[in-house]
């Protein structure tokens, strides 16, 4: 059973991913989808990261695991993170403008997740799930922050609204799941129950954002 998870995680659950990531991209091929320039190039860079991923991991042999290799990688990984973080940011400042209060708490939210993601690379310099884990964690908190604006709001755009509900998802099954692998790697059903939280809750977030850029109402009253 062990083995057959593990199959279904290492070769299956990434062709999944592609998919939804695929469609999600084709929902941004509509002009009108296009205003939100950050989370298309998060959903490409993504798609491209995970085809290499996936790539490597049928074909080991095509580029050697030096320590050069593993650093840039782990980096642009977490440039998808940041990419995340920056659209965050940037639906934040719109949400205050509507409720037509000072946005000036954006700039101390954008130090502030500087000042932790380069705290969290500086510590953890060889250990990018823990890196992974921390900004994660950071981004699930300022996610509930964006969720505390928007339902001050008489209605929220249900695009923004999707949109925040993906990014929560994902982030929350990214610590728990990087936190069963920081308790034991090499446990295989700790291995299988963090990627198992890890791709769920990415398709989620992806079946969240595919909804959120189909045609139809831009709004809907707020709860």
């Amino acid at each position: 059973m062990a083995k057959f998870l593990q199959y279904g995680i290492t070769n299956v659950a990434p062709l999944i991913a592609l998919l939804l990531q695929g469609l999600v991209i084709f929902r941004f091929a509509d002009r009108r989808n296009r205003n939100y320039p950050l989370a298309i190039l998060f959903i490409l860079i993504l798609f491209v990261v995970t085809v290499f991923a996936y790539t490597l991991r049928l074909r080991p042999d095509l580029i050697p695991f030096t320590v050069a290799f593993t650093d840039a990688y782990n980096l642009v990984d977490l440039c998808t993170y940041i990419l995340l973080l920056l659209l965050m940011l940037q639906l934040t400042h719109k949400t205050l403008q509507q409720l037509g209060e000072s946005t000036q708490m954006v700039w101390v939210l954008a130090g502030v997740s500087a000042l932790i993601s380069i705290t969290a690379f500086l510590f953890f310099e060889r250990d990018p799930t823990r890196i992974r884990q921390v900004v994660s964690f950071w981004m699930v908190l300022l996610n509930l922050f964006w969720w505390t604006l928007l339902l001050r709001k008489r209605k929220v755009e249900r695009r923004v609204m999707l949109l925040s509900t993906g990014i929560g998802l994902m982030m929350t099954g990214q610590v728990i799941g990087d936190g069963l692998l920081i308790l034991d790697n090499r446990n295989l059903w700790y291995f299988i129950a963090a990627y198992l939280i890890m791709y769920l809750t990415h398709y989620a977030c992806l079946y969240s954002w595919f909804s959120a850029f189909r045609p139809g109402p831009a709004e809907t009253p707020s709860l």
